[in-house]
């Protein structure tokens, strides 16, 4: 029978996933003037997003956009996925 992938686990250096989040922090859209973040962070706004919040927006798979679920793991600076 056909096989496909449904969902799938990503996993982030927490230095790597907060250093992405921050690059895009602070940016803005031209034809609003708010911030890009508070589209992409879900519930929580631009206010309330952190890198995790951001991260498993993206990767929802009922956000209209991901096109499966795929779940964001931070990992410890220096440490290995187990």
């Amino acid at each position: 029978g056909a096989r496909a992938v449904l969902e799938y686990q990503l996993f982030y250096r927490s230095r790597y996933a907060e250093e992405a989040f921050a690059s895009c922090q602070d940016v803005r859209l031209p034809s609003t003037g708010g911030y890009a973040i508070a589209t992409m962070c879900g519930r929580y706004g631009a206010q309330l997003c952190t890198a995790q919040r951001w991260l498993d927006f993206q990767g929802d798979k009922n956000n209209g956009l991901a096109p499966l679920q795929i779940d964001f793991h931070l990992l410890p600076n220096g440490s290995e996925p187990g």
